[in-house]
């Protein structure tokens, strides 16, 4: 049985740091003046809280277990979607975000590998945190869905 690899051997391995904005780890491994690419590792302990980013994003799944991912579109439709290996289960191994979209996301086991490209690139800048307040008066159906994701 091979080893699996721990939270602690990613972060080493593959030298991430903190990522403040949406939580997690990350690298930048590619940038130039169309897109960013970084490697984002989201352990269970860690949550992404609803956000929204003004520039679509691309997660690519890599290794661990499937992310979850709840997705707000501007209309109030809310979709649940998998980011993982499972094709049969439904997982995809990519998933786009559009710009503008909220999106909240966490593991659904011990940790997931996934990378993250940004077109054009990434800039703190264009993330922007919910306001639970805001959003429910928005989407007033969703409002305890909002709730627990921010």
């Amino acid at each position: 049985m091979p080893n699996q690899a721990t939270v602690q051997d990613i972060i080493d391995d593959l030298r991430l740091e903190p990522l403040a904005v949406c939580n997690g780890y990350f690298r930048e491994t590619w940038r130039d003046e169309h897109a960013t690419v970084i490697y984002w590792l989201l352990p269970e302990s860690h949550r992404a809280a609803l956000h929204a980013a003004a520039h679509p994003e691309v997660f690519t799944y890599h290794s661990g277990s499937p992310l979850r991912i709840t997705l707000l579109h501007p209309e109030g439709r809310v979709e649940e979607v998998f980011l993982g290996p499972d094709l049969e289960a439904g997982h995809r191994p990519h998933i786009v975000v559009p710009a503008g979209v909220w999106q909240a996301a966490h593991t659904t086991g011990d940790h997931t590998l996934s990378s993250v490209i940004v077109a054009p690139p990434f800039t703190p800048d264009i993330v922007t945190l919910a306001d639970a307040d805001a959003l429910s008066a928005r989407y007033p159906e969703h409002a305890d869905t909002i709730r627990a994701l921010c």
